[in-house]
């Protein structure tokens, strides 16, 4: 190549995604953080026609098709008209949440954009002035699954300028249903850069060639904690290539974890909280929903257990935020404490407590597959399990581990309070 070439990487925008069950104190958010994901990809727009990149790449996830968001497309198409107007190209593939069998409303996309087949990979050149200065691979999903590992279709041709393959996938994911494949299959495509969607965070897997997840412009909910974004790469005459993370977040999503071990009262839970939001509104300055997690262990262990007041510091808390621009909103109150007590000492006493650690002591020393094995027998065996429907059944290991955590402590607390009662 003898001119440099520009573009962004983008994807997973779920245009239309609502924030489920978030208390907004100000009637102004309420508008802005409703529409965030849309929001993210003005910015993306924006940085495209600032930046005068050649093209923007889709790696799939537009929008999620099972809300039917007609609103969502339309604002879609118009940001696309919008690319075009500036002379810049787009391609895209679709993924999981938003393959071609999906509903979606017969709105035409503009010229500028080419939407990669279901079919076969396809391979599209990237013309700048005329002139072909790069070659764009890419493959839609046909449907939500994609069992098939669709990078062994991505093949460099021997005359491509600088190839690169664009893919909705899980790398890694052996038995995954998102085009698995693995991070050696994609080397040895010999592409030069792989734009690759599905992952929410932003990872650079290699630089030699490039294997790239650009992650989500917008974290959309309390999981997807951290920046979020797109990326934007120079290419060289020579094919060097450069990246540069651009944040497009309108809102983000953090957690803090709070040790109780020298905190004595509520005075004191209440402070470290608040010093802890004001560290993260200098640090981050845009509106920001919180998890706080109370590590450690300490005599607050029994009040923070109490759902009332602590969702009286929740609702204190959030009263602060009113009128505020980078507000930071406790949303979410995790404890992940312990009690104060010598747990090895008190397992030695021959009472019930004492025969409640010492079966807790033993289900935590397992190996670790034959101790969620357990746990998983456990909880399937309890009359309750059936009423958790699919979520019963796909609750994730560190979840299953979290929970037993919790109730190892939690049961052995209240065991302590019938004694005493």
């Amino acid at each position: 190549m003898s001119t440099s070439l520009r573009f962004i990487h983008c994807g997973d925008l779920h245009l239309g995604s609502p924030f489920e069950d978030i208390m907004i104190t100000d009637e102004r958010w309420k508008r802005i953080i409703g529409k965030a994901p849309v929001r993210a990809f003005q910015k993306i727009v924006q940085a495209a026609i600032d930046k005068q990149v050649h093209a923007v790449l889709i790696a799939g996830d537009v929008y999620t098709s099972a809300t039917h968001n007609l609103t969502a497309q339309l604002d879609y198409v118009r940001l696309l008209h919008k690319l075009g107007q500036h002379g810049i190209q787009v391609f895209a593939v679709h993924g999981n949440h938003d393959p071609l069998d999906a509903w979606k409303a017969k709105i035409p996309l503009p010229p500028n954009v080419h939407v990669f087949s279901a079919e076969q990979v396809e391979r599209i050149p990237l013309l700048i002035d005329g002139e072909e200065r790069a070659e764009i691979y890419g493959r839609s999903y046909a449907h939500s699954e994609e069992r098939d590992n669709l990078a062994r279709e991505y093949i460099r041709r021997e005359d491509d300028h600088y190839a690169i393959g664009l893919m909705h996938t899980q790398v890694g994911g052996e038995n995954s249903t998102y085009a698995p494949c693995t991070l050696n299959g994609l080397k040895d495509s010999g592409m030069d850069y792989w734009a690759l969607g599905h992952v929410h965070t932003p990872q650079v897997l290699q630089e030699k060639p490039w294997i790239v997840y650009c992650g989500s412009p917008q974290g959309l909910d309390c999981t997807e904690t951290g920046v979020h974004g797109c990326y934007y790469a120079e290419v060289g005459p020579y094919g060097t290539t450069s990246l540069q993370f651009i944040d497009t977040s309108i809102v983000r999503w953090e957690s803090i974890s709070v040790p109780i071990d020298t905190i004595e009262s509520v005075s004191e839970i209440r402070e470290a909280v608040r010093l802890a939001k004001e560290k993260i509104r200098k640090e981050i300055g845009r509106p920001t929903f919180l998890t706080v997690n109370f590590t450690g262990s300490g005599s607050m262990y029994k009040v923070i257990n109490n759902d009332e007041a602590v969702q009286y510091w929740i609702d204190s808390w959030r009263e602060e935020e009113q009128g505020k621009y980078a507000f930071v909103m406790v949303e979410r109150v995790r404890n992940m404490a312990r009690p104060k007590i010598n747990q090895e000492e008190r397992s030695k006493l021959p009472d019930m407590v004492g025969d409640y650690l010492n079966v807790s002591d033993k289900i935590d020393g397992l190996p670790q597959e034959e101790k969620l094995q357990m746990l998983r027998e456990i909880l399937e065996k309890r009359p309750e399990f059936e009423r958790l429907g699919t979520y019963g059944r796909h609750i994730s290991d560190d979840r299953l581990l979290e929970a037993f955590e919790k109730a190892k402590w939690l049961g052995m607390q209240r065991l302590l309070e019938d004694r005493r009662g």
